[in-house]
């Protein structure tokens, strides 16, 4: 059998595409993580392209592609970008991913968090969303996903939250190799040591904690360490030194700091948004927001009975849920699966700018046509009379072909509406 190739690239976020390329190697398989400019953290990618050729030299892109084309069976992009869209000014964002589909290659996007909330579902969910004060291009965000939805074999979310974004998209585990986090713990002492360490302060609600926790280290109750800047040796280091890590605050989601600080025997603290707990049943992270975070610390501080017990549980769930192991069969089960069909109709790109409602409801529209397509009902165009009432009489997908019906007709609605506002030819 001939070994599979496997590539991740652009970047090595959050450590994530290093982590799977060991795990697959351990399963035999030929991994390597591409890094477009210097990796940041202290992260060391299997190749490094210049950032800066990759935008002036197009001999220099060509080489990138033809590299990826001849050396690998499997590209796994990540961040929504691939391979050349963010140095290639003259054509459409992710324009090469159907040419790689094209020449054989599977292709897969992940996403991992900023590059897919949309601002106005997050703050309907979240009061202290990290997003309130953003400027959110959401026809972008929408256009995006329907490119990859179009034309990849299938699309990964690193996150649960993520799932409300992009529902057809298969969760991935934050992954991590335990032993390597392994920390020999004591006794629970007197004063604990929190510690919190956002890779983006704004991103995390670190105001917020700081708000919360200052206090708390000037009455001796904790001993408070805000950290930033750390490399991922440094960030080991700090971690098993820590008693409590307070994540994030302001996503509703827990993010890889949990997962670290989890695997050295730490208590995670962090916003995990009830709908996110209900899809990984069982997580001991212990939740906090912004106005409760000081009363939270305050009684981990005072019950060390209960600190042990957390620390056991988050051990344990890091091995059964996070492990590097588990995530790389579940990823190479992916990469093994048949190449799925491209399920398209139009021949136009979707616009990353501007249509925003007639691209959100483009994007609608393909996802439905998938999941039509993936229960045999005829995908790239609507079916015939005869077809359809085949398809009413199956449970569930009926009611998949009336909304189809329904967002075509505001589709519609919504192009003539565009039309009509587009200024008029008076030559």
């Amino acid at each position: 059998m001939t070994r599979l190739r496997v590539l991740y690239a652009p970047r090595d976020i959050a450590g994530q595409p290093s982590t799977w390329a060991r795990g697959l190697r351990a399963l035999g398989v030929h991994a390597e993580v591409w890094s477009f400019g210097e990796p940041a953290f202290g992260l060391v990618a299997d190749r490094v392209w210049d950032a800066d050729r990759l935008l002036a030299d197009p001999a220099y892109r060509w080489e990138v592609l033809d590299r990826a084309v001849r050396g690998f069976d499997v590209v796994h992009l990540q961040y929504g970008r691939s391979l050349l869209n963010a140095h290639e000014p003259l054509l459409p964002a992710l324009w090469d991913v159907p040419l790689l589909r094209s020449l054989g290659k599977k292709v897969f996007m992940h996403w991992h968090g900023s590059d897919v909330r949309l601002r106005s579902v997050h703050m309907e969910r979240e009061p202290d969303s990290y997003l309130k004060d953003a400027v959110v291009d959401e026809a972008r965000i929408h256009a995006m996903v329907e490119i990859a939805r179009r034309y990849c074999d299938r699309m990964f979310v690193s996150t649960p939250g993520l799932l409300d974004y992009v529902p057809d998209a298969e969760l991935v585990p934050l992954a991590i190799d335990p032993a390597q986090w392994a920390t020999a713990r004591g006794t629970e002492p007197a004063v604990p040591v929190v510690v919190h360490l956002p890779s983006k302060r704004a991103t995390k609600g670190s105001h917020l904690v700081d708000a919360a926790l200052r206090p708390l280290d000037a009455e001796g109750v904790v001993a408070y360490r805000p950290l930033s800047g750390l490399s991922r040796a440094e960030v080991a280091a700090e971690f098993a030194r820590a008693d409590i890590v307070v994540d994030s605050l302001t996503i509703g989601d827990h993010g890889m700091v949990a997962v670290e600080a989890m695997a050295c025997g730490a208590i995670a603290v962090a916003h995990v948004h009830e709908r996110n707990r209900a899809r990984t049943p069982g997580c001991p992270v212990v939740e906090a927001v912004g106005a409760d975070l000081a009363d939270v610390v305050r009684a981990l501080a005072a019950d060390p009975d209960e600190r042990a017990r957390l620390r056991e549980e988050s051990v344990a769930w890091v091995a059964k849920r996070h492990d590097v192991g588990a995530v790389a069969r579940q990823l190479l089960a992916a990469y093994r699966e048949p190449p799925v069909p491209v399920v398209a109709d139009r021949p136009d790109w979707p616009l990353v700018d501007g249509r925003g409602r007639v691209t959100a409801l483009e994007a609608e529209i393909s996802r439905l046509r998938q999941a039509l397509g993936r229960h045999g009902a005829r995908a790239a165009t609507v079916p015939p009379r005869s077809a359809r009432a085949r398809v009413e009489d199956r449970p569930r997908l009926h009611l998949l072909v009336r909304r189809l019906d329904a967002l075509r007709r505001r589709l519609r609605a919504a192009v003539r509406t565009q039309a009509g506002k587009a200024p008029k030819n008076t030559a």
